[in-house]
């Protein structure tokens, strides 16, 4: 699996003559203090972290930047082109998925002379040559170097997100992130990332991607993400799978085998081959061709659409064609879902330190810990591609070990091990598990289970945990024993 950087590009030596003056002021340096929320320990936040990149100037003297610049910043200044002056800004937007942030800032008119670039109409053709403008580590001067576009592909960003990204041979170095890459005087794309195992490969979001992202947030003032069908197709290459399902030389396309969405089981069945997509054909390994001759996946067609788009679809259903308009979908309704919060949640009982288990959390705990757990046959890795049977379902965990103290002395849990039942009764979610623990205060005994019984069983004292637990607050300093989101829960 490919690990990307989000480090930015720092190109080859420019040729040729000097960028236009008036592209050079539209570019900016960016300064932040990173402090992201400790999932493993939520009521604390990670030490603060100093962080560069670069940014443009876009459409009311915003500022255009990559989200990892600014996420969870405590402070962030923008500094112009030529100058001295640092200048307050804020987020005004940001989507970590595609790794895109907009800055306002408190005095526009302090940017003087930079004006707005434009974003690219269409796509840069392949082996085009980039300029690359930013603040790479190591100076405080605007770099501008160029490189060539030697790939467009539909990939991966975060979170299950994909969409186009234009790949440029390149190096790569920190700092440029959220620099612009120009063509002809308008934005190509915005420097992203580079791939770990790869050297001289840089990336740019494109500027369809960016618009895409700009769009979606002036329309109601949120982000609603990047559209996806989430079925489950796959190629039609071997030619027995093609012989059973009759199909000629001339049908191409994919071949359904799952589908995930209630909503759109009466219209697509298992076996279906989807041959279009609003008109495109789909061949034989479900690629389609775009701009200038460009093959990508077919799910690139559904990410370049609006939020809340249908798509039309050819299908061939027992030799038969049929066109069907199926409805798009931007969160996929897993069990695991993103962090709904700015702060994570969680709540505090007898030392365990119990949350809900979301993609964030998983971030962090890391693939080969998650390995650990699927090989354990634990509860979360059995569960990432499940589906919520209703709207309020997540698992619910422990975050981190036990707090130490007498009161669980003997105890051991392992983290992300998810809490089944409290007397059993089974837990719904992280609320319904504090009004469950609410339920036995001054009763003589409460017993949480864990993995349905594959872990053991913690019994405590609720009057212990009542005299006790402040102790334990203090002992770890701990502010309080629940997030605040949930204060009005308990006691």
């Amino acid at each position: 699996m490919r690990v990307l950087l989000a480090l930015g590009v720092l190109l080859s030596p420019a040729s040729g003559a000097p960028q236009d003056d008036e592209v050079q002021r539209s570019v900016v340096k960016v300064f932040s203090t990173l402090s992201p929320p400790n999932m493993m320990r939520p009521w604390e936040i990670t030490a603060p972290q100093k962080a560069t990149g670069s940014g443009v100037v876009i459409e009311g003297r915003r500022i255009l930047t990559n989200a990892h610049v600014v996420d969870n910043a405590q402070e962030i200044y923008v500094q112009p082109y030529k100058s001295a002056e640092r200048l307050n800004a804020t987020v005004e937007f940001l989507s970590d998925e595609c790794d895109l942030a907009v800055l306002k800032l408190e005095n526009p008119a302090d940017l003087g002379e930079a004006r707005a670039l434009a974003l690219a109409e269409s796509l840069p053709k392949l082996k085009t040559k980039v300029t690359v403008m930013g603040y790479p580590t190591g100076g405080d001067t605007l770099s501008f170097t160029e490189g060539v576009v030697s790939r467009i592909e539909y990939a991966g960003y975060s979170y299950g997100v994909a969409a186009l990204r234009i790949q440029v041979d390149a190096a790569v170095n920190p700092g440029n992130s959220g620099g612009p890459g120009i063509v002809d005087g308008k934005v190509a794309g915005l420097v992203f990332s580079g791939l770990r195992e790869a050297e001289n490969i840089g990336y740019l979001i494109p500027a369809e991607v960016v618009r895409h992202f700009l769009d979606d947030c002036a329309k109601d003032g949120k982000y609603d993400g990047f559209p996806r069908m989430d079925l489950q197709a796959f190629t039609l290459e071997n030619a027995s799978l093609r012989n059973y399902l009759k199909l000629e030389k001339k049908d191409t396309g994919v071949v359904l085998h799952k589908l995930d969405r209630p909503e759109v089981k009466e219209l697509l069945k298992p076996w279906d081959i989807i041959s279009e997509i609003d008109g495109i054909a789909i061949d034989n390994l479900g690629m389609v061709q775009i701009e200038d001759g460009i093959r990508v996946n077919w799910g690139c067609i559904v990410a370049r659409k609006p939020a809340g788009s249908t798509v039309k679809l050819g299908v061939i259903r027992e030799s038969k064609r049929v066109e069907l308009e199926i409805p798009t979908i931007t969160r996929r309704n897993s069990v695991v879902q993103r962090m709904t919060t700015g702060r994570p949640s969680y709540f505090i009982y007898g030392g365990m330190v119990f949350a809900p288990v979301t993609q964030d959390l998983l971030q962090v705990a890391g693939d080969r810990f998650l390995m650990i757990l699927a090989l354990r046959n634990r509860i979360v890795a059995g569960s990432l591609a499940k589906l919520r049977e209703t709207p309020d379902q997540e698992l619910v965990a422990t975050c981190t070990q036990i707090l130490p103290h007498r009161l669980t002395k003997g105890y051991g849990q392992l983290p992300l091990s998810v809490v089944t039942h409290v007397n059993d009764q089974p837990v719904k979610n992280l609320r319904h598990l504090i009004g469950l623990v609410k339920e036995q205060k001054g009763k003589d005994f409460i017993v949480f289970r864990f993995e349905n019984e594959q872990e053991e069983k913690i019994v405590l004292d609720p009057k212990e945990v009542e005299k006790l637990g402040p102790e334990i607050l203090r002992n770890n300093n701990i502010p309080s024993p629940i997030s605040e989101d949930l204060k009005a829960l308990w006691p």
